[in-house]
């Protein structure tokens, strides 16, 4: 797996992953291939990494958004790059934010995420071994490939809207207005105001960026290059209204829509008139779907398939 020399604009596929480069200086950190060694330019703390090459995945030290990274390559059946970005704390170093690039190899869907907050502090001359993001990738893959969009292929419904992020004062969600949009990576980013239209658009090029907290928060950023270095920056957002657009996300319509057993029996937990959903599958149990609440915690069950407004 090689990496190219410069950053390729949209989605990329994990063979020809994002380098930038050398005199991307954003920070003060740089990799010694002979000793195998992250090292401060002062020399008064290094990490232990080695770059490796195993065919289908590699690791290896680069720079992402003006900072230094291990970067986790794979090329097998869902393609990605993870940046897990290294900060050094006067001596020690840490790991506070994971960004991932990613396409799912099951239903095509595609992301890029970023997960700040983390604060995982790395004592100064211990080791890292290139996997310190796979808990991250893992959940971004887990997250797209249980959505079965065989339902949107076949036009059981008009478009796909995924829920990506919700706290008490916003929602967000990634939207797909086609098939075609699907099939290319073509996506729109919306954030919306919780009980109010007032939305900002964003287009596919946008990183959906959490903030990890017992409140977290969402950025919008975009990378930006210039003479050779490159920055996260915020995205520009374009304000729309929903009522008049009319690709709102899929929600409930009923009073109360009861989770249901695998034998189809009510249970006790439901979700209310407005709750918004994506839908993961149509089966013979009803519709399986993911639910998000204010905390950002993601809940899977099915529901009746009458309780939602996928079909308007």
């Amino acid at each position: 797996m090689k990496k190219t020399s410069a950053f390729i604009v949209g989605f990329f596929f994990c063979s020809t992953s994002v380098s930038f480069a050398d005199n991307d200086t954003g920070s003060k950190l740089s990799y010694d291939k002979s000793l195998q060694k992250i090292k401060s330019d002062d020399g008064r703390s290094f990490l232990n990494f080695e770059e490796r090459d195993e065919g289908n995945t590699a690791y290896y030290f680069d720079y992402f958004g003006g900072n230094s990274a291990v970067v986790h390559d794979s090329d097998s059946l869902d393609s990605y790059s993870v940046f897990s970005v290294i900060e050094r704390d006067n001596i020690n170093f840490r790991i506070n934010c994971v960004y991932a690039e990613f396409k799912s190899g099951n239903n095509g869907i595609v992301s890029k995420e970023g997960l700040c907050g983390l604060d995982k502090e790395i004592d100064n001359k211990s080791s890292i071994s290139g996997g310190e993001g796979d808990d991250f990738i893992n959940g971004i893959i887990n997250h797209n490939n249980k959505i079965q969009t065989s339902y949107f292929m076949n036009d059981t419904v008009k478009y796909l809207p995924i829920i990506l992020f919700q706290n008490e004062k916003r929602y967000v969600y990634k939207l797909y207005e086609s098939k075609r949009d699907l099939e290319n990576g073509n996506y729109k980013i919306i954030s919306c105001e919780n009980n109010s239209g007032a939305c900002e658009l964003y287009g596919s090029d946008t990183w959906v960026v959490i903030q990890n907290s017992p409140n977290p928060s969402i950025d919008f950023d975009v990378l930006k290059i210039s003479n050779g270095k490159s920055t996260f920056e915020k995205a520009n957002a374009k304000k729309v209204d929903l009522v008049a657009d009319g690709h709102s996300p899929f929600e409930v319509k009923s009073s109360k829509a009861y989770f249901l057993s695998s034998t189809g029996k009510k249970m006790k937990s439901y979700l209310v008139k407005g709750d918004k959903i994506t839908l993961l599958n149509i089966g013979k149990n009803g519709c399986l779907i993911e639910y998000t609440n204010t905390k950002n915690k993601i809940i899977d069950g099915y529901i009746s398939c009458q309780d939602l407004n996928l079909f308007n």
